[in-house]
């Protein structure tokens, strides 16, 4: 019986110090850039989920409220305790690592910029808050918090949707779609219209997406290698 006990304890303990190993908590040196922060050991993390205004693209000037949402991470998380979760891709193409970030007072930090109104949700492709993400980007836009305050947000996030030519397919047509079409009830399943091309997806008639740009189509013709999807930056 003592055994039995013994045995139990040890399992026990070992359950425990699993768990405790899942909670690695590591400090958030210096935020980078509203989506990109800097961990100790200089492991570089990229918020997965979210896009906020650029700052420290050397290609573009800085872009509006990029500033603001730059602080406002900076202002959260900076000098802080974090801990990791990840998707289904741990690093991105330049070896960043990709990571859900929570606080120790258990703020979600990916969820917190879009809530309040600091980034747009990350279209792009799937991952596990998708749905969450846009629905929180939504009721900030319609509160009109942060970047969304004074419209400023709405030129931004036209500009970013023309960007991604966000479009859907289903699991087994040969069609894409725009949001909302009544052929996307069965599944959907969400790829910029550059991939959609490159799988050669027809538009739909029904919904009337946008259609392959020239550039798109040339480089089918000529096997050009297209971008399946915006790599974050």
């Amino acid at each position: 019986m003592k055994a039995k006990i013994q045995v139990v304890g040890i399992v026990c303990l070992l359950m425990f110090s699993s768990a405790q190993s899942q909670q690695i908590w590591r400090t958030c040196v210096i935020v980078i850039d509203g989506d990109t922060i800097l961990l100790d050991g200089n492991e570089i993390v990229r918020l997965i989920g979210i896009d906020t205004p650029e700052t420290k693209d050397p290609k573009i000037p800085v872009q509006y409220y990029g500033k603001e949402a730059y602080e406002f991470t900076k202002r959260l998380v900076e000098g802080k305790k974090v801990r990791l979760a990840y998707d289904l891709n741990k690093k991105d193409k330049y070896g960043r690592t990709l990571a859900y970030v929570y606080l120790e007072d258990g703020t979600f930090l990916n969820a917190e910029i879009i809530k309040q109104g600091y980034g747009f949700a990350y279209r792009h492709f799937l991952f596990k808050y998708f749905d969450e993400f846009k629905q929180y980007e939504r009721e900030a836009r319609e509160n009109e918090i942060g970047l969304w305050s004074d419209g400023g947000g709405e030129e931004s996030a036209e500009a970013y949707e023309n960007e991604s030519d966000l479009v859907y397919i289903t699991r087994s047509g040969k069609k894409y779609h725009k949001e909302g079409c009544s052929y996307l009830r069965g599944s959907k399943i969400p790829l910029s219209l550059e991939e959609a091309c490159k799988r050669r997806y027809a538009p739909c008639s029904n919904c009337d997406p946008p259609e392959c740009k020239m550039a798109q189509m040339q480089g089918l013709h000529h096997g050009s290698a297209l971008r399946v999807q915006r790599i974050y930056r």
